[in-house]
This record gives C-alpha cells, structure tokens and sequence, in this order.
C-alpha cells in the first residue's frame, strides 16, 4: 500500500540553543523582568490571583477593552479568549526564552546589554535608571512596566534605545512562540493549498572523517548559491568548463517549506534571523542557505530603472546603458519567467493598487518570478514549498547541474589563495562542515563531520553576498580602501492599518504591488518606493513601536485584520561592512542619514493616505510619540477622487502635521532592510571601486566578484534582477578569458 503524501510540510529540528554564557544568571533574571515589563499579564481587578506576576485592569475598563475588541473586528475572538490572551505571560514559557537568548547570542551589542543589566541589578543603578532603590527582579509586573515606559521618553538617549530593543526583542519572540496566537489569529505555518512538490534532487559532494586537508581541483570555484552564483554556474557549466558551487547553507528541499517561523531564522537565514546595525537602529535580513536570497525572497522582479542605469554610466560604467545589459537583463528575465499575467492580488495589495487610483497616483502591479502562473503565498519569506517561485534552486542551479556542475553544502570559505605573486587568485580554502547521521542539520557541530578543505580552480568568483563577500576579500589579504564601504540597505520604514474586515496576512503574494509616486524626491532619482510588507507575524510585531505591554497585546489580537506597508528609500549616503575581530563575521556600521530618513517619512505620509481612503479603522507607524490615528467613518466616506485627505479631513491632516513635526531619526526609530548592496563596489578607476567593469576585483587576476555587493549604488528596486542580469554579465566574460 503506497504511503499517504504528507498533508504539512516536514517539521525541521531547531539547531542546538547557544550558550547563554554571554551574561550572568542575574544578568539573565534582570532581562526576564524587562521583558515581563514589555508583555505581562492583564486580568480584571476581580480576577487577580498573583499580584506580583499580573497587572489589574479594573473590571469595568477590561469589559470596555473587551467589548472595543468584539464590536470594532468583523469575526472577532471570543471573550474568553480575549481574556486567555492577555492573562499570558510570554516570559514565562520556555519557547519564548530560547528565542530571546538565540537573538541575543548573534547580537553584537550583547556585551552592551551584560553592562546595562548589571548596572540594574545594583541598588545605585536601579534607583539612577528606574527611580525604584529596590531592584527590578524584586518589583511587580505592573511596576516593571511603568520602568520600561518612563525609558520611552526618557532624556538620555541610550535609555530610551534599550526600551525600543527590548521591546522589539519581545514582539518577536512572542510573534514566534505565544501557543495562543495561532489559535486567536487562524495564522498556519504553510499555504492553505500546500501539497507536497518534487523539486530537483541535489546531489553534494560528500567527504569522509579525516585530518588531513581534503584537496578538490575545478576550472571554475563560485562561492555562494544565491541568485548571483547560480547565474555564473549555469552560463559556465553550459560553456564546458568544470564549475564548482559552495555554500556554507545548506539545502532544504520543498517538502520541508515553508517551515515555521523559529526554524527558518536559524535554517534558512544568516545571523540567527537578522543583523543588527552598529546603532541598533536597522535590523537587516539576508539568507544563508542553498540558494540564497532566491530562496527566502518574496518573488517580486523588477529591472533596473533607466535612471539608475544612466547614473551608473555617467560614473564611467557604460555598461550600463549598453544594449548588452539589455540582453542580459532580457535573458534572466525570460529564464525566471517573470511578468504580471496571473497574478491574484491579496487584501493589502489591493489596497494600495486601489488607494493609489483614488488618490491619482502611481500604482502597478509588481511582476512575479512564477512563469506567469498564480502564486498566492504569503509565507515564501520562509522559503517555497509550492515549486512555483523560479529561484536558484528551481531554475539556475538545476540548470547547471544539468550541465555537469558540482555543488558543494555547507562549506564555509575562509579566504581566496593565491598565487607566489599575491594577486594570482588559485582557489579557496574553508572548513566543510557535514550533515549528521539522520542527514539533518540540527545536530551539535561535535556530532557532524568537519573537514578543512582547499579548492585550486583557474578562476575564482566570489558571490557570497554584501556582508560575506567584501569580508573574505578582507580576511584573504585584498587591501583597498573601497572594500567594505558603500553600504546601501533600501531601508524601510513600516506602517500598518487596521480593518474591520479580516484581510488575512499571511495569504495571498507578498508584493504583487507597487507605487513609485514618490521615488524621485530629490530630482536625482533618490526617493521611496511604497510596498506591502511581508506579514509573517514576528515581522509584524518586532517592527511595532511599544507604546506599553497592553497596546501591544491589543495590536497583536487584531493580527487577522492588519495590512502592513513599507516606505523603501533608495539611499543616496551609505555605511560599512567590517571584519567582527571575534567571529570573524561580518559587522555593520549603518544609519539612515537625515537625507533618506525624510525621504522615508513621505513615503509613509503617503501610506497613510492610501490606508486612510482604503477604509482603515486604526492608522499606526512606527515612530515614537506618533499615536495611532482613528479615522472618522463618515469623513473617510466624504473623500472624493484625486483630492488629498490631508485637506479634506482637519483632524487627519492635523494628525499628518504631527508625523511631520516628530522625529524618525535613527537609532530610536526602527528601520528594516532586506536589501544589501555596494560594498565590492564596481568602478571604472580602482580608486573609486573594488571591481572593475567585467566584475574582476581590482589588482588582482583570476578574481570576480559577482553579486550584489558590485552594485555602485543602491538600484532602488528589488535588486534580484539587476543581481542576476551583471553575473550574467560577468561570467560570459570570465567564460572567455578560460
């Protein structure tokens, strides 16, 4: 009897927790207070049973918050679930502590943390930072709560980045963990019409236990799967040359995707879910598996605007305008299948498409890597398990096995050899670290097999990413004032709107929409693009700005009735990626300039107005000190076609002039980023670049770079294409010169 097709994707193990060394156990105890502080209990006053552990609400004002609930949502919760969820104290579940500690262990600024949770835990500490003489472990929840908000408006600066981190740090681990969450919201870990696909059959070079160096020779060596990678290996394995592809991710075929939120930040993504820029004020994402981006992306492809190209000729780059990048980009975009034509917009998307036309503004649909078939998931941001997105796993890497290309998984490269010159790049070296014995990845890195590896090939391309790729040029001897600078993260700023109506996130394509009414503010082609936002939950709820545990709770309730945009700036000034002396990762040194924060604040002034005439209940941004606003039904039905809401409604505009006069600045303000580009930069002199125009690193021979790291500025757009369409570029010329 044939075994029945599994109805749910396979469960993917969590990898082993990290220590928690890092901090102290009081340390600890004074984080899961501060935590408790930003997500306690709520009962009525009448129901109390701790009152350590539960804040009291007085009945009559818990009945008025239940009853705003129940009237205000269509299909609302019931009461007593209402009630169930706000009683929860997420700190005391097991889950939501690992997720914190997983967090924090990848933090560059947990060391910052041990120091200010120490200085806590002292009477002279706690009285200067919380006015209490008593420490906060030994206070009440409802006390730890008013500490954490008096901190939101604190004078000092630092005082007030720790409440907005710890908040965040909260918000997500409670969007990952809380048990009651799925039941309150309907959220399920995959599509609604998952059913299980057969994708390529990888085969990866596997080796057996030993201490010596295991030696691999190949024409060609690509360090890294995403979409630049897999661009090279499929045109230089179609070429006949021998072509190796390593990645230090690992391969997760579609029966195990999309995986829950927990296991796809630490299978699918780098740095545990998320770095953290210097400042803390940008948390970016960038993948690291089999695939990369191309994996985790969100299907959207747009081609480089003519702008973009235009400015990056006139630096001495005409490539660019050539009609050779035109067949490249044409070529990746044929082989992705990209267009517009079956797409089904989703709640949110429709809003925007909708709102842009009764505002009269810009407003498209955004194309699909899908081969023009119907691709309604909103979970893809955790990789695909419906074979329909046509990233590197499903189109350029199968491509180039067919084409006798060897692969490689979880091979970590430390740096490029090179020749008795020193600029004659011969190979890479790394360390190969196996899968365990039931093939999975979860197991300690003591239980799988570790071999060091060294890879001699002819020709050497590096497509390991903005953070990963100007860092092993780095640690491989490669000395260029360029390398690492020019760090562009298309940063975001997020607003959500609140419908009656239930708009169900997590279903439907991610961006099928777009706007670019605002994508040229300055006249130079610096601006932002407006976008709906990727509404897996932990993205929703670590973004939020905290405004007390209760708002927060409330927020998270109506999760079924949310629709979440971005305001996406093409930034015009830049930052840094260095060497961590630790790890010997990648660091960030990034914040938004006053420049590009103000494009950002346009784009969400604009937000607000398409939410505004799509018949939100509740308008929030993400900024401190910005209330939510509530607009008025009747005005919002008085609004006419092309006339600005601003003006036709005083208290929306007065509300609007609010947002105006507050600030967005960094590091109080959260940003996001899933867009990393420009820290190999591609220059037509080696004093303003890193690669030159064929993509070959600068003072060297045999050495590319092909990834979006070559970027010379931010493109503005989803930098997938442009990404694919220069390694096509780049590799057809290294297929020349072999």
């Amino acid at each position: 009897m044939a075994t029945p097709a599994p109805q749910a994707p396979v469960a993917v193990p969590l990898p082993p927790t990290p220590s928690r060394d890092f901090m102290t156990e009081a340390q600890w105890d004074i984080l899961w207070a501060l935590l408790d502080g930003a997500l306690p209990s709520y009962v009525p006053a009448s129901a109390v049973t701790d009152k350590e552990t539960q804040v009291a609400i007085p009945d009559a004002e818990f009945d008025s918050i239940v009853d705003g609930i129940t009237s205000s949502l269509d299909a609302a919760p019931s009461r007593e679930e209402i009630a169930e969820f706000l009683a929860f104290r997420p700190v005391d579940h097991a889950a939501f502590r690992d997720d914190c500690i997983r967090n924090l262990a990848a933090s560059p600024a947990k060391d910052k943390l041990a120091k200010a949770l120490g200085s806590l835990g002292t009477r002279a500490g706690s009285l200067l930072l919380t006015g209490y003489w008593s420490p906060i472990t030994q206070q009440p929840s409802s006390v730890r709560e008013a500490i954490l908000k008096s901190w939101t408006t604190a004078r000092l600066e630092s005082l007030r980045g720790l409440a907005k981190s710890l908040a965040a740090l909260a918000g997500k681990a409670n969007g990952t963990t809380n048990p009651y969450f799925k039941k309150l919201s309907g959220y399920s870990d995959a599509p609604a019409d998952w059913k299980p696909v057969q994708g390529f059959d990888f085969k990866f070079i596997q080796l057996q236990p030993g201490d010596d160096v295991h030696e691999i020779t190949t024409d060609v060596v690509i360090v890294g799967s995403g979409p630049g990678g897999g661009v090279c290996a499929k045109n230089l394995a179609e070429a006949g040359h021998k072509v190796l592809v390593v990645d230090k991710g690992y391969h997760f075929p579609s029966s195990l995707l999309p995986m829950p939120q927990m296991a796809a930040l630490n299978h699918l993504f780098d740095h545990g879910g998320a770095y953290v820029s210097e400042d803390t004020s940008t948390a970016i994402a960038a993948a690291s598996c089999w695939g990369g981006g191309g994996t985790i992306n969100w299907s959207v492809c747009f081609k480089l605007q003519d702008f973009v190209r235009k400015e990056w000729a006139d630096e001495g780059l005409s490539l660019f305008t050539s009609t050779e990048f035109d067949e490249c980009m044409d070529r990746v975009w044929d082989f992705i299948g990209a267009g517009t034509d079956a797409i089904r917009h989703n709640f949110r998307n429709n809003i925007l498409l909708d709102g842009c036309n009764k505002l009269g503004w810009h407003g498209d649909a955004a194309p699909q890597n899908t081969a023009n078939k119907e691709h309604y998931c909103g979970h893809c941001h955790l990789g695909c398990g419906l074979g329909e997105k046509r990233g590197p796993t499903v189109a350029w890497l199968p491509a180039a096995a067919d084409a006798g290309a060897e692969f490689m998984e979880g091979f970590a490269v430390d740096k490029v050899l090179f020749d008795e010159d020193g600029t004659t790049a011969t190979g890479v070296e790394g360390l190969w670290v196996g899968r365990d014995a039931e093939g999975g990845v979860d197991k300690d890195i003591g239980q799988r097999t570790q071999r060091k590896v060294v890879i001699k090939a002819k020709k050497v391309i590096v497509s390991a990413g903005t953070f990963w790729s100007p860092v092993i040029l780095m640690k491989s001897g490669i000395q260029n004032p360029q390398l690492g600078q020019n760090l562009h993260l298309h940063p975001v700023n997020c607003l959500i709107a609140v419908h009656k109506e239930e708009t169900r996130p997590w279903e439907g394509g991610i961006i099928t929409t777009y706007s670019g009414e605002f994508e040229n503010l300055d006249g130079k082609g610096h601006g932002v693009k407006l976008e709906p936002l990727c509404m897996v939950p932990y993205i929703t709820f670590a973004l939020q700005y905290w405004n007390g545990g209760l708002d927060s709770k409330l927020l998270t309730m109506k999760y079924r009735h949310l629709s979440s945009f971005i305001s996406l700036a093409r930034d015009r000034d830049s930052g840094r990626v260095f060497v961590d002396p630790e790890t010997g990762g990648p660091r960030l040194d990034y914040t938004t300039s006053d420049f590009d924060r103000e494009n950002n604040l346009e784009g969400i002034i604009g937000l607000a107005k398409i939410a505004y005439v799509g018949g939100a209940t509740e308008i929030r941004v993400h900024y401190p000190g910005v209330p939510p606003f509530l607009p008025n039904a009747a005005e919002q039905e008085k609004h006419v076609q092309d006339k600005d809401p601003e003006f036709t409604d005083a208290a929306f505009g007065k509300w609007l002039q609010q947002l105006r006069t507050l600030s967005n600045k960094p590091p109080l303000t959260a940003f996001g980023s899933a867009h990393q580009m420009g820290t190999c930069r591609m220059s037509a002199t080696k004093e303003s670049g890193v690669v030159d125009a064929k993509g070959s690193v600068w003072g060297t021979k045999n050495l590319y770079v092909a990834d979006s790291s070559v970027f010379p500025s931010a493109s503005g757009v989803n930098p997938m294409v442009t990404v694919m369409s220069i390694a096509d570029w780049i590799s057809r010329g290294v297929s020349k010169e072999l």
